[in-house]
């Protein structure tokens, strides 16, 4: 297994804070703002700058703008503190802290998620399986008149070590796979699914009777699957024709 140092996925490079020339006081909505869209991202910043303090939307954050690292619109942290969104990350080691995808940034001991912070079971071993997030992409007209594309990354995805298999997905706290392997375990990377050698996970759940040799995603939208022999929607057994019904029926 990567040691979680070495691995450089979506999310996890850490970049100065942008600074933008702009009063604080008159900014009335930052999700509308065109001085706030990021062409690179293609989004809106949460992180970002008047040049005197780091702020996380409307909300201040940070006075220390020189140190101040942004891994992504989750994680953020500068010369004393690390941070989940506005919020200050109590007990994180700042020298190792750093964010290994949109779901999960690590210490080197504690994992501090959406869902909130745990501690591995192998800390030595803890490692992200996929990018942390899927993609939800809407247009958006700003205060220019232009429209814009803005990608949204929502944390979703699994992370394990030597013992467990973790799952985020931006509902309550995080979840713990049961009758997993984690040495054979997978991320299909959609935010969704995975699988070990015996089994298929929608999440934290079983896909019954679903053959991992064999399995795969016929529509990635519904998260419709097959292994051949049985249909799933979600992780519950539906039959062949109304797989088929859900794909085919753009009302469903």
């Amino acid at each position: 297994m990567e040691e979680f140092m070495e691995i450089v996925r979506a999310g996890s490079k850490s970049k100065p804070v942008k600074i933008i020339d702009v009063d604080f006081d008159t900014l009335v909505d930052i999700n509308k703002d065109h001085r706030f869209y990021d062409q690179e991202e293609k989004a809106i910043l949460h992180y970002w700058s008047d040049g005197k303090t780091v702020y996380w939307r409307h909300r201040l954050v940070s006075k220390d703008v020189e140190h101040f690292q942004v891994f992504n619109g989750t994680f953020a942290k500068d010369s004393k503190s690390c941070y989940l969104y506005d919020t200050k990350l109590r007990g994180a080691n700042n020298e190792t802290f750093k964010a290994l995808n949109y779901s999960y940034a690590f210490d080197g001991k504690t994992v501090w998620t959406i869902s909130g912070r745990f501690e591995p079971a192998d800390p030595k071993t803890f490692d992200v399986c996929d990018d942390g997030f899927w993609l939800s992409e809407i247009k958006i007209t700003l205060t220019d008149g232009k429209e814009y594309t803005e990608i949204l990354h929502i944390p979703y995805g699994f992370a394990k070590d030597s013992k467990q298999v973790y799952y985020e997905n931006y509902e309550g706290k995080i979840k713990i796979l049961k009758k997993v392997d984690p040495e054979s375990f997978v991320s299909n990377k959609d935010g969704y699914f995975g699988w070990d050698k015996s089994n298929v996970y929608y999440g934290k759940n079983l896909l019954p009777g679903a053959s991992p040799e064999n399995w795969r995603v016929i529509d990635d939208k519904r998260q419709i699957s097959t292994d051949g022999k049985y249909f799933y929607r979600l992780n519950k057994k539906i039959s062949e024709e109304e797989a088929y019904e859900w794909i085919n029926n753009p009302r469903l």
